[in-house]
């Protein structure tokens, strides 16, 4: 059976790739700190572009009219794109591909290139359920290509009453206990008993959020407004998982029976994300939370109004 080690580090991999996604280029510095030229210039923008001090990657992509995303893809470059004075870039020029290997899924490709899984869907024409095979071509740039006929249909979804598009969680009696700079106002995303607590559990086991006590089919609520990065159950231990991304955060939403929302999607603070289960290891229904600032886990109870 997989150890919560291993759950967590899954989790703590998949939310490095989003927080590298939406991470920013950094600026080449010489010795005094100074940050230096701040524009590349359109002149010497050809195949190849060599660096030279204060450059930095948004600034070299601006001018030569590509993007940054593609032209750290091109060139191999991971965040935080540190640049080195003298490097040769190539710039990329027509449609890039990418070969798929055995273990993808067009969700980690997706991320991996800086493209959202609708995106990298629509270019090479993949319907739901997003199948992908070892060895089989993508095109990451491009226009969108119809959907292939012969396609597998997506099941239709559970009979089950319409939620609206964003519902208010209950009231919270007071503001976060100690909110952290630049942090969201979270919410609770369950109305439910805290059963489990941040930190170290009995077992030398370890708890990277709450556990909220519910019922099967219970509301599962964004504990803040943001973007749908993840919903699914690839994460073995975790069930039906939602993440959603709040800037330089990232909330977690566990061991769900429902999911109600896509990849994609914004989704207003309180909107209904998911139904509680029991899904992946859970020994009970419950409510997974997490709240990690980029891929660090930190105690949700920190965040969130007390009760």
């Amino acid at each position: 059976m997989i150890t919560q080690a291993v759950r967590w580090a899954a989790l703590a991999a998949l939310c490095a790739a989003l927080s590298a996604c939406a991470s920013r280029p950094e600026v080449i510095r010489d010795s005094s700190g100074s940050s230096g030229r701040q524009l590349a210039r359109s002149a010497d923008c050809g195949p190849r572009y060599t660096v030279r001090r204060g450059d930095t990657l948004s600034a070299i992509a601006q001018n030569c009219d590509v993007r940054w995303l593609d032209l750290a893809a091109e060139n191999n470059l991971s965040a935080p794109y540190t640049l080195r004075d003298g490097q040769v870039l190539v710039m990329p020029g027509g449609a890039r591909t990418y070969t798929v290997r055995r273990g993808d899924n067009l969700y980690r490709v997706a991320v991996s290139h800086g493209m959202s899984l609708q995106e990298l869907a629509s270019i090479n024409g993949i319907p739901a359920p997003y199948t992908i095979y070892p060895g089989q071509e993508l095109q990451l740039s491009g226009s969108a290509r119809p959907v292939q006929q012969a396609a597998v249909t997506p099941p239709p979804a559970p009979a089950q009453r319409p939620a609206p598009a964003s519902t208010p969680p209950p009231a919270a009696v007071s503001q976060p206990s100690q909110p952290a700079a630049g942090a969201p106002a979270f919410r609770w995303p369950h109305d439910g008993e805290v059963i489990a607590n941040f930190g170290s559990q009995p077992g030398g086991r370890r708890n990277d959020g709450i556990k909220i006590a519910a019922s099967v089919g219970e509301p599962v609520r964004a504990a803040a407004a943001g973007e749908v990065v993840y919903a699914g159950n690839e994460l073995q231990g975790y069930g039906e998982l939602v993440l959603l991304r709040h800037g330089d955060w990232v909330t977690a939403y566990a061991h769900n029976s429902v999911l109600r929302v896509s990849v994609g999607q914004q989704v207003e603070a309180g909107a209904v994300i998911a139904e509680a289960g029991s899904s992946g290891s859970a020994n009970r229904v419950q409510v997974h939370f997490e709240i990690r600032r980029g891929v660090t886990p930190v105690d949700p109870m920190q965040h969130l109004p007390r009760r």
